[in-house]
């Protein structure tokens, strides 16, 4: 099918040449998520059978019948003589080059909707797998900064025993420190189990996608050009607008169809009746005409208002999704600055922690100064980790709405079909 080998080329050029990054599911197991999705499968089959409507429609509807009768008849005669007789006949209706031509169209609309949307299903379907494996991303982010909080904290409680020992310290700062290591290493686990929930939830959705990422996150960088070029972009890619618009044009191809049958419905026929006990026998052509009633203006009618309503509706939905877009856009540039003053408020917590331990095993400052400071730049490096991955994430939902990270539009006949 022709949607299937277009789309398939897409990803498949999209996950062999497009955007790579380690922070991002490996492209060709993506693909195959994608194309294995429960949404994908259901538009796919979709498009399949509303591919063989269109044949129908195409061949048009019109059958053959076979009709038969066997009579006898008698003649009132002073004999009185019975006479069986019997007659076949076979007829068809007639469609009309218009009724032929509307029957067409509307196949060639019902088609192009369908394609529209299984490409719209694979879109959002990449939209579900972006989110939750930055959502797998985020938790598993965290798991190495609890790792290094709680051997800093292991540090800090060997540094309170040395200070001890050498009469430095009174033996509260120990009480102190090892509750801090006892809350680090709870903090630790319960990252831990958030991280292992994330991942056997993105494995049940996405059995295929291999579950593996490099830990060293790129720094986010601002969109590049304006909201209103990306909008512009995203329509130009939209296949949810393309879907809206061809359900429109499949409203307007059944309101032609329905005014096509406005008119009567011829039908031709041969029959044959033998006759007289076979003394008999008539071959003749017959005609006839079905005239159209009051339903059928009424169903134009109501048609004509659906397509009308679907119009608008395109219109509207146009508009939203530029809206939408824009917004997107703003929303990613805030995203990279909000990361930017994040990760400058963890190195600033990072360093007065530094400069609070150094001051304590120098024997300046106490140690809930350096316990203070150390979850202070812990909370700012969760938040700046987080804020980084948020950015990362919006930038990477920017490029599939606009069809720069995986394109869903190329369109060639010769592409292989995805298995």
């Amino acid at each position: 099918m022709k949607t299937t080998r277009t789309l398939a080329l897409a990803l498949a050029l999209t996950f062999a040449a497009g955007v790579r990054a380690d922070y991002l599911p490996d492209p060709a197991a993506a693909a195959s998520a994608l194309w294995a999705s429960p949404m994908v499968a259901q538009a796919r089959a979709e498009s399949e059978a509303q591919a063989l409507r269109s044949q129908s429609l195409h061949q048009g509807r019109s059958e053959w019948t076979l009709g038969a009768d066997l009579a006898g008849r008698r003649i009132d005669t002073a004999a009185g003589e019975d006479v069986a007789e019997w007659g076949l006949a076979l007829s068809r209706p007639l469609r009309l080059p218009a009724r032929a031509e509307a029957d067409r169209a509307l196949g060639g609309a019902l088609a192009a909707h369908a394609e529209a949307n299984l490409g719209e299903a694979l879109h959002e379907s990449g939209r579900q797998l972006l989110e939750h494996w930055f959502a797998w991303r985020v938790e598993a982010s965290q798991a190495p900064l609890w790792q290094a909080h709680v051997a800093l904290a292991e540090q800090q409680l060997a540094a309170v025993d040395a200070r001890i020992r050498l009469g430095e310290a009174p033996r509260a700062d120990r009480v102190n420190a090892d509750a801090a290591l006892a809350q680090a290493r709870l903090q630790q686990q319960q990252a831990a189990a958030r991280a292992q929930q994330a991942h056997d939830r993105l494995r049940a959705q996405y059995p295929g996608l291999a579950l593996s990422a490099d830990e060293t996150l790129p720094q986010p960088v601002a969109p590049a050009g304006s909201a209103e070029a990306h909008a512009d972009a995203v329509l130009a890619h939209s296949h949810e607008l393309l879907r809206a618009r061809r359900h429109a044009e499949v409203l307007q191809a059944e309101t032609r169809q329905l005014a096509s049958r406005r008119g009567v419905d011829p039908a031709v026929g041969m029959f044959y009746k033998n006759e007289m006990n076979g003394d008999e026998h008539v071959l003749g052509v017959s005609v006839g005409l079905t005239l159209p009633g009051a339903a059928r203006r009424t169903d134009q009618q109501a048609a004509a208002a659906l397509a009308s309503a679907a119009q608008e509706a395109a219109v509207r939905l146009e508009q939203r999704l530029r809206q939408e877009a824009r917004a997107d856009f703003d929303a990613a540039v805030a995203r990279v600055e909000a990361w930017q003053q994040a990760d400058r408020a963890a190195q600033a917590l990072a360093e007065a922690a530094r400069l609070a331990a150094r001051a304590y095993s120098l024997g300046e400052g106490g140690l809930d100064q350096v316990l203070l400071g150390s979850r202070l730049a812990q909370e700012g490096a969760l938040t700046a980790r987080q804020a980084q991955l948020e950015a990362l994430a919006a930038n990477a939902r920017l490029m599939l709405d606009a069809h720069r990270l995986w394109p869903l539009d190329v369109d060639d006949d010769s592409a292989p079909a995805h298995p």
